[in-house]
């Protein structure tokens, strides 16, 4: 169950972060970091980033050089990615309101 949790919880916070604008790899893991207080990260996120692509929310759009000379490939979500993290969130707030009411908070 904790698997299929993460599971589902990173690929949204993946799209949600694509949603706002391109990034590569660092800049999602530093984001997932900082946004949620250091209470989240993304330890390995290519293989994320793999499965994402075959399933066809995102794609690899660009790759830009770095200040440090380095090629960073840019991750950018699709039409397809926009309607499945839709699902997500709402499936997300779903759960998480029907288990603030079964645990008498207000949601």
């Amino acid at each position: 169950m904790e698997e299929n949790l993460k599971r589902a919880v990173t690929e949204m916070l993946v799209l949600t972060l694509l949603s706002r604008e391109d990034m590569h790899a660092s800049q999602i893991t530093q984001s997932i970091e900082r946004e949620s207080g250091s209470t989240l990260s993304l330890a390995s996120p290519y293989m994320l980033f793999y499965r994402l692509i075959e399933s066809g929310y995102i794609l690899e759009a660009y790759k830009k050089i770095a200040p440090d000379g380095r090629r960073r490939q840019y991750y950018r979500i699709t039409e397809a990615g926009v309607r499945y993290l839709a699902d997500l969130l709402s499936l997300y707030h779903r759960i998480t309101n029907g288990v603030a009411l079964l645990l008498g908070e207000e949601g």
